[in-house]
């Protein structure tokens, strides 16, 4: 500062200086680009934990234990879906931890997460499906004004005698919403019986929700996950890809191969010339499809050969990260460590890169960033404790 201005222009200028650092500091406090969830196995709690960089720091997480499921994000803020008292709670993300700002009673409002599923129909709307007592249901919420906008039932076609809908996965495209399930006798969770040999569809008009038609196709099966926390199919260009994973962690069928089919615009039924292979019964299973951009997509590849019993597939870490080209239908193996084969949203993708988190014996996550222009793979911060959710908030 010049030493022959005034005493109190040294003064002003002085006090303007302060007051532009705190306001700095400010805005950088909540200014972090990321928000993980994740779960302390040794406490025994879920919270969000805000993040400034994916490539360096010690992110710490902060506010409360989480008290339901996450559902979506929109507008730096977390829907959680609460089960114990049926309600939908909205909470603001700040650098202290998760901040409730309004919630949606849905005791009336039949709803079930291990049979569900989200679609997007603006930036603030969304439409989300379950099945319930053998009964496709929708619920169409605003999350900008907090509201339900309708609920009804969706006229899939029933069933036939004795199986029920399994391995549901839902899609909006345009003025259609398209529907993927298919059936099994008994219930998923049992693992006894296999599923039905085909992928089944059902098209709805939108946002009328009638049914205009339904198709099979029988080169793979099991289009669905287990719950809505992890991403099955996806839409590219108005194409949709769905992932049918007939493996042993889910369908369990005898001859299906998990493979990618793909649903052109406009088109009445499935890509007769496209099948993307990614295994072969009693080879190699595939689970999840997650949307990584520019026709890309991640999957988790399991050894058949690394399973003797049920309980490795919850127990071990038998899975890897494999990324995908839906387009030219080729695989990119990747050199990460072996994975704990489980339904969540622990990867997501920018512009420019993929997060990958992968959960180590010592309790702790690290993040791995994937370039998706130049290929390269290196790591990123790491975490204490399970990442189960990664969200981009903010560029």
């Amino acid at each position: 500062m010049n030493r022959y201005l005034p005493g109190n222009f040294r003064l002003l200028f002085l006090f303007i200086f302060l007051l532009i650092c705190a306001c700095d500091g400010h805005k950088g406090k909540d200014d972090f680009n990321f928000g993980l969830i994740v779960y302390d196995q040794e406490k025994d709690v879920t919270r969000f934990m805000p993040v400034y960089e994916m490539q360096k720091g010690k992110p710490e997480p902060k506010g409360i234990d989480l008290p339901g499921m996450t559902i979506a994000i929109y507008d730096h803020c977390y829907l959680l879906m609460d089960m114990s008292d049926h309600s939908l709670l909205k909470y603001r993300a700040t650098a202290e931890g998760l901040v409730l700002e309004q919630s949606i009673d849905m005791k009336k409002i039949p709803w079930e997460p291990y049979s569900g599923w989200v679609n997007w129909v603006n930036d603030h709307t969304i439409l989300l499906g379950s099945v319930v007592d053998e009964r496709f249901r929708y619920i169409e919420i605003d999350l900008k004004g907090m509201k339900i906008l309708r609920n009804g039932l969706l006229a899939v076609p029933p069933a036939p005698k004795g199986v029920n809908y399994t391995g549901m996965s839902a899609q909006l495209v345009k003025d259609k919403l398209f529907i993927f399930y298919t059936f099994q006798k008994g219930f998923m969770r049992e693992h006894v019986n296999p599923p039905d040999d085909a992928t089944h569809v059902a098209v709805f008009s939108f946002p009328d929700l009638k049914l205009q038609s339904s198709f099979e196709d029988k080169r793979t099966t099991w289009p669905g996950s287990y719950n809505l926390w992890s991403s099955n199919s996806l839409v590219l260009n108005d194409t949709a890809y769905v992932l049918g994973q007939p493996g042993g962690r889910t369908g369990n069928h005898p001859t299906a191969p998990s493979a990618i089919l793909r649903l052109n615009k406009g088109a009445q039924g499935f890509d007769p010339g496209y099948l993307f292979k990614l295994g072969s019964h009693g080879a190699r299973e595939a689970y999840t499809l997650y949307n990584m951009g520019h026709g890309l997509a991640m999957t988790r590849i399991v050894e058949s050969s690394e399973i003797t019993q049920f309980d490795d597939y919850m127990l071990k870490r038998i899975s890897r990260y494999e990324l995908l080209d839906l387009r030219r239908q080729k695989r990119i193996k990747l050199s990460l460590p072996p994975l704990m084969l489980n339904f969540i949203m622990n990867v997501t993708a920018d512009e420019n890169f993929a997060y990958l988190s992968v959960y180590q014996a010592n309790d702790k996550s690290q993040i791995w960033i994937y370039n998706l222009r130049s290929g390269t793979l290196k790591r990123g911060i790491t975490v204490n404790g399970e990442i189960i959710r990664i969200d981009k908030l903010a560029d």
